[in-house]
This record gives structure tokens, sequence and C-alpha cells, in this order.
């Protein structure tokens, strides 16, 4: 090829680059109004927001930026007016809004699209969609207002992450269930959503727990990217969450439109269910550090099961029993109505890590479900509504609050294992029932208590009914760890005492176990002795 030929190959490329972005940018500044004079001649029609049927002077706006830029604007001028840049008159540029009052009135009526050389299209009451002067002197030029320059990325010219964030999803569906916005969102998933994406920060899917958070605002004191909070005006509960977008509107998940903006400082239906509004900055944390609610959180998404007792399934007091002897060794019996009668009563005020939290009345009367408080107001528990499995809440959900019973703590029941008849007993736990079974193999009942008391050099009698008269007797309330329990069914049946009303017993489905009689409906309500034995060491 000739020298001449890569000259002119390489001054091509050279005004392609220096001229190409000129032109793609005119052409973007240009996509507005050149949509816009689509639509010339189409009729008036007010609120009209479609070409088939006509427009609105605002209808034809929105209309046009929707095609032209994928972005949705609301539907009426003085909406219209609040977003964008302010522009002066002399330096207005092709695709820029340009508003108008009305004849009697000095309100923003009517909203064009700048076309340059002093020329709007407008959506005009008597001629539809028009081209019109704006020079001195002129109709329009007389009733000029101010013009508004549109950034797509940031209509609102928002600052904060939040709303830039939140603005992105406008026109997305509502859904009840819904945590995407391919799947849709109610209010407070949407919330929800924003921040994680926005800020990293994790909080609640629902509008009462979403209350727990950050600090108080008073109307007066509202900043765009507060939350706020509206209750139903029935029952008082909170139950919609939208963030404040500044000069009195919110954006928020309808369940009609779904993410829109709407005014609700003017409004009496949200002014009259307002319950109030938060800045949330930070979420505070759960005590991770905790052994206990480490264990807890191994097991987060496991699914909710009735009757559930290991990380395959869990129901409540499952989650808490396996928790607990898991962390602490610590034995809870397996119902939560049994769990309410153990520990220390524990006030509100004085609630610790650990504690054990109760609730009333839920899916059946009385004691009903359980959790462990893993603080800063929240608890980890097997739920068996919504997502149904092992999740956090926060105390402050309306649910748990009318339902909320009271708080024990039972990080005391401690087996002592320098005990050591108990000792014995605790390193045989889960070894199976067998009939007639003497050994680690397998035990029966009595034969568990002859091999326990064996190890540590006492020997018994084979059989519970013969063990009574070993040792000395022992009132029911003057118990040790360590002494013979015995129960009266068709037969004697003897047990290990291990504390606070704890025994090691054997059971044909469970083998070696730790259980308290004083709860359970079975072992208590046949008790019929003890005795202590002349144990040395």
């Amino acid at each position: 090829m000739s020298k001449w030929f890569h000259a002119y190959l390489f001054l091509g490329i050279f005004f392609l680059f220096i001229f190409l972005p000129n032109a793609a940018f005119a052409n973007e500044e240009q996509s507005v109004s050149e949509t816009a004079q689509k639509y010339l001649g189409v009729s008036y029609l007010t609120d009209g927001q479609e070409p088939n049927q006509g427009f609105s002077t605002g209808g034809l706006v929105q209309y046009v930026f929707k095609e032209a830029k994928g972005v949705e604007l609301p539907l009426y001028p003085r909406e219209q007016f609040e977003l964008g840049k302010d522009v002066e008159k002399g330096n207005l540029q092709s695709g820029d809004l340009v508003f108008f009052k009305g004849e009697n009135t000095e309100n923003v009526t009517s909203v064009g699209i700048y076309n340059g050389n002093n020329e709007i299209i407008i959506s005009s009451v008597s001629k539809g969609v028009i081209k019109a002067e704006l020079t001195e002197g002129s109709y329009y030029s007389n009733r000029y207002i101010g013009a508004k320059r549109l950034d797509s990325n940031n209509l609102y010219q928002v600052e904060s992450p939040l709303l830039k964030e939140a603005m992105k999803y406008i026109g997305v569906d509502y859904s009840s269930n819904g945590k995407t916005p391919e799947e849709g969102f109610n209010s407070a998933r949407f919330v929800q959503y924003v921040f994680e994406q926005a800020l990293h920060l994790k909080i609640p899917d629902n509008s009462s727990e979403q209350w727990s958070l950050g600090e108080n605002i008073s109307k007066e004191n509202l900043q765009p990217g507060d939350v706020l909070f509206f209750k139903n005006s029935d029952t008082g509960d909170i139950t919609t969450t939208a963030f404040y977008v500044g000069k009195g509107r919110m954006i928020y998940s309808s369940s009609t439109k779904g993410i829109t903006i709407i005014d609700f400082e003017d409004s009496s239906y949200w002014n009259s269910r307002f319950y109030g509004a938060k800045r949330i900055t930070e979420v505070r944390n759960i005590d991770r550090e905790d052994p206990l609610i480490s264990e807890a959180l191994k097991y987060m998404g496991a699914p909710y099961v009735e009757s559930g007792k290991t990380p395959s399934g869990f129901d409540c007091s499952g989650f808490t029993k396996y928790v607990y002897e898991k962390a602490l060794g610590i034995y809870l019996p397996g119902a939560p109505e049994q769990q309410w009668e153990l520990g220390t009563p524990v006030k509100k005020e004085d609630i610790e890590v650990g504690d054990l939290v109760f609730f009333q009345n839920t899916h059946r009367p009385g004691i009903s479900h359980v959790g462990i408080y893993a603080g800063n107001n929240q608890m980890i528990h097997a739920s068996r509504t919504g997502s149904a499995e092992v999740r956090i809440n926060y105390l402050s959900y309306n649910f748990y609050t009318e339902k909320f019973a009271g708080i024990r703590r039972v990080r005391n029941l401690v087996i002592p294992k320098d005990i050591p008849a108990v000792k014995e007993a605790i390193d045989l736990l889960n070894v199976p029932y067998k009939s007639g079974g003497t050994s680690p193999e397998g035990f029966d009942t009595s034969g568990f208590v002859q091999y326990v008391y064996k190890q540590i050099g006492i020997n018994l009698p084979r059989y519970g009914k013969n063990m009574l008269q070993e040792g000395k007797e022992v009132k029911e309330e003057d118990l040790r760890p360590g002494d013979l329990v015995f129960f009266k069914s068709s037969s004697i049946i003897p047990a290990i005492y291990v504390g606070n009303g704890q025994i090691a017993v054997v059971s044909r489905t469970e083998g070696v176990r730790i259980t308290n009689y004083q709860v359970s409906s079975y072992w208590n309500p046949i008790y019929y002795s003890a005795r202590r034995l002349n144990v040395e060491g």
C-alpha cells in the first residue's frame, strides 16, 4: 500500500475520534425534542398520556421522556417543576422543560419541551401538540415561569445515597412477598432492599421492626432520606414505611401503583396515619461474641419443623433446647411451657443476652413460643410464620409485643460435673436403651444406675425396688446432685438426680438422657422417693 493510503487512514481515524463523541452528544441532547416532534398534531386531552388518545401538557412530557430516556416522570406540570436543576431563560438547551402559569393564577399549569431557536413543543388545549414561539411578547413568553434541565439518573437532584438508590425503582410493581425488583416489593421490603443496596445495612423486612432502629425525628426536622412510618388508623399498628424525598413528598411501594412518589404533607389520608420518622445511619448488631449466640447463628435458615429437635428442622423449643445443650451443656425440657417453668424471672429492663423470651397465645393458648435474646432488642428463634425458619426478629415487632409473656434466665442451670456420680452419668448420655442392659452397649433403667455407681465404688442391687433399701431417705425439697430418685409406674424406676429438678434416666426411645422431672407431665406425677448414699470423694 502507498504511504498516502496510510496517511489518509490515520487522518480518518483521527477525525472520527475528534468528532464522533460530539456527534453522539448532540444526538443525546436532541433525542427528547426529536421524539416530541413525532407527536405534532396529536390532539389535546385532559390528563391524556397516550398518542392514540391525546396528550395533556404534562402527559406529553411524561410520554416523551419515557420513550426517549426510559425514565418515569410525574404526570402533572406542578410535580415536574420539582425535578431537575433551574435553568436561566438565556441558557436554554434543546430538551429542557419550560413551565408556564395559568391565565388567572401564578401557579404552574402547563409545560413544554424546548426545541431550540426560541421554540417549544407543547400540547395546546385548542390545537393539540404544536410548535410555539417563546419570543418576547408571545403568548407563552408572557406566561413563562421557569425552566428545568433534567438528569435522567437523578431527576430529583437528591444527595442522599438512599434516595438515589430508591429512585431507580420507580414504577416497579407492588408485591406482598417480593424481595427483589423483579418480584416487586411491599413498602417495608422496598425500604429494606434500598438500605442494603445503598449503605450495605441489613435492616428488618417489616415496618414494625424497622421502627426499632435509628433516631426519632420530628416532622419539622425531616431531611431527605429519613424513613417515614404510617399506622393503621383502626389498630394503631405500623403498616407502611417510606423514604422522605423533601418538600413534603415521599417515595414508597403503593399497593395500587408500585414504587411511586407522592405528596404526603398535604394529604389528610397520610397525615391522619402518620406515626413518626426515623433517621437510620447504623444498625446495632446482636452480640455475636456470646458463645450461646455464636452457636445459635450456626443454624440460621434451618427450616421450621413441628416437634423438630435437630438442625434438619427445629420447632421453637427444640431450637432453644439444642442450642443451650451444645453451647453451655444446659439441658432444657422440650416444650416452651416447660422451659417457662425454669430459671429466674427477669424484668424487661434487666434482660441479658442468652435469656429466654416467651410469648403466649400465638398459635395455641398459653405459653406457646420461645426465643433466645441476642442483644440490641433482637432475638434469634425458630419461627413458624413467614419464611418458617431460624431467623432474627426485633422484640418490638407488633406481633411479639402483643404476645409477649415474660423472660427467664436459665444460664445458671449448669449440671455440676464435679459430683462423681453426676459426671459418670453425663458421660453416658445417648447410650441406647436395651432390655436387660447393664453396660455402655445398652442400658435398662436400673442397669444404668447400677453401672454409674459401680464406677465410683458403690455396689447397688440390680433392680430399683431393692435400691430403695440403700442409703438414707431424703425429702424431695432436700435433694442434692448424686442422690437416687425413684418413680413408681408398673415398677420402681430409678434415676440419678443431677440438680435443678433434673434427672439422668434411661428412656426407651432416647436412651440415657437428661430430663427435668419437676416440669414433666409424665415424671412429676409418679415421683415416689429419694435416697442418699454414703459417697466419698
